[in-house]
C-alpha cells in the first residue's frame, strides 16, 4: 500500500530502532589497564600532538569520539554502536518509547492533518481530541504542509511552549501547552467481536512483558476464544522481556540457541511458564526484527502459533551486549548470532509467515478471518480507520473520481476472502474467490493506478461480489463483507 504521512513516520521510527536489537544484561566494562600498552601509548601520543599543534584547535573529547567511531565503523557491523552520553540517553528513551513533544499521533486525511490518537501528556491536558484537524501551529497556517513538516513545527525542546489551533465541529480551538517528555503506549489491546482478542506490542521494553500479561488477563476475563498478537513494526528490545513473553504461552524450553565468536552454542533456557487454551495468530512484517523474531520463531517451533500472517520478517539474528562506559556513554557490541529452538537461521534471512499477505489492513483482516470473525466492517473517517467499530493503527485511502469511488484492490479482495493478481500483459487486476476469477482492466475504467497502488471501482466490483456492502457520504467510507 502507499506510504502516507502517519505510516511513513512509523516506518522511519521502526527502521531507526532496528539497532536496538536484542539486549542481554550489560557486560562488565573493561577499563584502562594499569600500564598502557604500546598501542595505547601510540594513540595517546597522536591525540596529544593533534590537540597541541593542529590549526583547527580540536578538542581532545571530539578527537576521541571520532577515533572510537572510526574503530566501530571498521567492523562493518550496523549493530555495534558507540553512544556518547547524550546518544545513550536518547537510545534508552527510544527503547522505552519516551519522546519529547505534546503526546499525539497525527495522520493525513483529505489533504489535512488530523489527530489520530492522544496519549497522556500535554495535548491531553490541554483538551485535544481525536479527529481534531490541525490548521495552525504558533499562529502559522499548516495548509500545504506535509505531516513531517507539521510535526517538526510542533516538537521542540522540553519545557518550551507551543500553540496549536485545531478545527473541531466547524469551530477553531486554540490549545496552548508546554512540550514535555511523554511515553507512547508500548502495549495496547482490543476485543474484536465477542471473543477475538488483539494485542499489539510495538517494542520489547522493560515493561512490555508485564503490560502484555496484564492486558492478556483482561481479555481472558472477557472470554476470548482466540488471540491475535501484532508484532508489526516492532524492532525488538530486551532479552528478558522476550523470555517473559514466551512464558505466557510455553511452560519451559529453549528460547534461542546462541553462537559466539568461537562457535560455542549456549542455549537460552526458560521455565515456569504457562499455556493458553485458545489458538494464537501472530502478525509480522518486514519491520518485525530481533526480539520480535525471537518470540515468533520460538512460538512457531513450539507449535504454539497457529498461523503467522504477514510478510517476511527483517532478519536481525544477532545478539548485542550493552556495555556502559566510565565516561557516561556506552558501547553496544555484537557478541553472538542466534538460531530458533529448532536451529533455524534468522540472520539476513528472517522468518517466513505461514500466510503471506501484503498490505497492512489486509494483514489484519486476514488474521481476524483466521481467528474466527466472518463478517468484517471497515470504516474510514477523519479520525482514522476502524475495523468492526474498533479504531486501528492501519491505513488505507480512497479515490473519488467523477462520481465513482475507487478503493484499494487488495483491501476489497481481502474482504471477500479472495486472492489478487496483477496481470501485467493485460494491465488488469484478477480477483479469485469461491473458485471464480474476475478481471478488472485499466482500459475500461475499472482500475486506477496511483503511486504504485491499484484501486478498483467499487460499483463494478460489487457486481461480482454482491456480499459487499458500502456507503460513502463524501467524507466517511464504510465497507463490509462476510467470509464464505
Amino acid at each position: 500500500m502507499k506510504k502516507n504521512g502517519y505510516r511513513a513516520v512509523i516506518r522511519q521510527t521502526a527502521s531507526a530502532l532496528l539497532s536496538l536489537s536484542l539486549l542481554f544484561p550489560a557486560a562488565t566494562a573493561v577499563l584502562a589497564a594499569d600500564k598502557p600498552d604500546a598501542d595505547s601509548a601510540r594513540m595517546n601520543e597522536v591525540l596529544d600532538l593533534i590537540e597541541q599543534y593542529h590549526v583547527s584547535a580540536p578538542s581532545r573529547e571530539s578527537l576521541t569520539d571520532i577515533a572510537i567511531q572510526s574503530m566501530v565503523r571498521s567492523l562493518d557491523d550496523p549493530y555495534t554502536v558507540y553512544f556518547t552520553p547524550e546518544d545513550y540517553k536518547k537510545f534508552s528513551n527510544s527503547l522505552e518509547n519516551y519522546y519529547v513533544g505534546i503526546g499525539v499521533r497525527v495522520r493525513a486525511f483529505n489533504n489535512g492533518a488530523y489527530i489520530n490518537e492522544v496519549f497522556d501528556g500535554p495535548a491531553k491536558k490541554a483538551g485535544m481530541l481525536p479527529g481534531d484537524r490541525i490548521i495552525e501551529v504558533n499562529g502559522e497556517s499548516t495548509e500545504g504542509l506535509t505531516i513531517d513538516e507539521i510535526s517538526q513545527k510542533i516538537v521542540g525542546p522540553e519545557g518550551t511552549k507551543v500553540s496549536v489551533t485545531v478545527e473541531r465541529d466547524g469551530q477553531n480551538v486554540v490549545l496552548s501547552m508546554s512540550r514535555q517528555t511523554y511515553q507512547a503506549p508500548v502495549v495496547t489491546h482490543k476485543l474484536f467481536g465477542k471473543d477475538v482478542g488483539y494485542i499489539r506490542v510495538t517494542s520489547f521494553s522493560s515493561e512490555a512483558d508485564e503490560q502484555t500479561a496484564a492486558q492478556l488477563a483482561e481479555l481472558k476475563q472477557q472470554g476470548i476464544g482466540s488471540l491475535v498478537l501484532d508484532l508489526r513494526y516492532n524492532p525488538g528490545g530486551l532479552n528478558e522481556t522476550a523470555i517473559n513473553m514466551a512464558k505466557l504461552f510455553v511452560k519451559q524450553g529453549i528460547l534461542i540457541h546462541t553462537k559466539d565468536k568461537n562457535n560455542v552454542d549456549v542455549p537460552v533456557k526458560f521455565s515456569g511458564g504457562t499455556t493458553q487454551p485458545f489458538p494464537l495468530y501472530i502478525l509480522v512484517n518486514e519491520y518485525s526484527a530481533s526480539a520480535s523474531e525471537v518470540l515468533t520463531g520460538a512460538l512457531q517451533d513450539y507449535n504454539v502459533a497457529t498461523k503467522v500472517i504477514g510478510t517476511n520478517t527483517y532478519g536481525k539474528g544477532s545478539v548485542q551486549s550493552l556495555i556502559p562506559l566510565s565516561s557516561g556513554g556506552a558501547l553496544k557490541v555484537t557478541i553472538e548470532e542466534y538460531l530458533t529452538p529448532k536451529l533455524r537461521k534468522v540472520n539476513h534471512i528472517g522468518l517466513k509467515p505461514d500466510i503471506e499477505v501484503e498490505g497492512e489492513l489486509s494483514q489484519l483482516i486476514t488474521a481476524l478471518h483466521e481467528a474466527g470473525i466472518k463478517e468484517i466492517k471497515v470504516g474510514l473517517d477523519r479520525q482514522g480507520v476502524s475495523v468492526n467499530q474498533m479504531y486501528v493503527e492501519d491505513y488505507f485511502d480512497v479515490i473519488r473520481d467523477q462520481g465513482d469511488l475507487y478503493v484499494p484492490s487488495r483491501l476489497l479482495s481481502t474482504l471477500v476472502d479472495g486472492l489478487i493478481r496483477w496481470n501485467g500483459e493485460a494491465e488488469a487486476i484478477e480477483v479469485t474467490a469461491a473458485g471464480e476469477t474476475h478481471t478488472y482492466r485499466t482500459s475500461d475504467g475499472s482500475v486506477l493506478l496511483k503511486n504504485g497502488t491499484s484501486y478498483l471501482n467499487i460499483s463494478k466490483f460489487k457486481e461480482a461480489f454482491p456480499q459487499l456492502k458500502w456507503s460513502d457520504n463524501g467524507v466517511e467510507v464504510d465497507l463490509s463483507a462476510s467470509k464464505g
